[in-house]
């Protein structure tokens, strides 16, 4: 088997000689591996693009590698079999694939063979894996201070969050859902979740299911100290609290009474207005044991 290694060496924890450790139980598996290291923003994606003789990829790097990798996976009539190696901050798709945080772990992980169907979201020309997220969540993003994030890691975009929900302020919106429903109001934050983990930290949302061709639509309509606390310590699961609205949906329509930054895995390049689908069981990606999911 031929596979491709894609590595960030910039990545939040990728550090000297990690290559070298994953390398090893890779070569169990395949008799080919070809690396090829980014050194600028845009080169995971033109990798990707450019792989689809490969019969696996292996992303070792962060949430935002993995989102210009399935960007240029997107792209191929043929698909490799994707695997997430964690060398970022939060890795959060690894997480909700049950991988180990340990990169050498995480590798040897993929070597066993373990393959599961995904989702992919689809926003536009744009294609996410994790989440799509607008209001609280993206001005978060956006507020995170860089020697922050590097001196205390996930914890960082904890605190950003705390800071921009001080200054959360509500915008109207217009949803239609694939599924008929029209819905109308004001809102802090709209998050359509793919994956199970954001920042680092699961998100209690209904199985969370990667692979039942629906996403988690949640949005909040107020926001105070408290419920940003107990939603970052997990006290709480975002269907139960009275601020949050949640429904499933495989597709909708979102217009905002200005444009909004929409935040996708952590990338910002989009405004509403956008359209948003769900193209069900897109990638085969390597996974822990037991994570194939289905809602019931």
């Amino acid at each position: 088997m031929k596979l491709l290694m894609i590595s960030n060496p910039s990545a939040g924890t990728n550090r000297s000689g990690l290559l070298e450790d994953v390398i090893s139980p890779l070569a169990e598996q395949f008799n080919e591996i070809v690396i090829k290291q980014t050194s600028r923003a845009g080169d995971a994606q033109q990798f990707a693009e450019e792989a689809e003789d490969f019969d696996a990829l292996v992303v070792l790097g962060g949430d935002g590698t993995v989102f210009e990798v399935i960007n240029g996976l997107a792209k191929l009539e043929t698909r490799p079999i994707l695997g997430i190696v964690p060398g970022g901050t939060c890795n959060d798709f690894a997480r909700t694939l049950g991988l180990p945080m340990v990169p050498r772990l995480a590798a040897e992980m993929i070597a066993t063979q373990q393959i599961v169907e995904v989702d992919l979201g689809q926003v536009n020309d744009t294609y996410f894996l994790n989440f799509l997220g607008l209001g609280l969540i993206a001005e978060a993003s956006i507020g995170i201070d860089t020697e922050e994030k590097v001196r205390l890691g996930k914890m960082g975009y904890y605190l950003s969050t705390i800071r921009s929900s001080l200054d959360a302020k509500p915008f109207a919106y217009e949803l239609e859902l694939d599924e008929g429903q029209k819905m109308t109001g004001e809102a802090v934050l709209i998050l359509a979740a793919n994956g199970e983990s954001l920042g680092g930290i699961e998100t209690n949302l209904s199985n969370g299911a990667y692979n039942d061709g629906k996403l988690d639509l949640v949005i909040v309509d107020e926001v105070n100290l408290a419920t940003i606390r107990d939603v970052i310590l997990q006290k709480i699961g975002l269907a139960n609290d009275p601020s949050f609205t949640h429904i499933l949906t495989s597709g909708f329509t979102l217009k905002t009474d200005s444009p909004k930054v929409i935040d996708t895995d952590g990338e910002k390049a989009l405004n509403s207005p956008v359209e948003v689908k769900v193209l069900p069981e897109f990638l085969k990606m390597y996974a822990g044991q037991n994570r194939k999911l289905n809602r019931t």
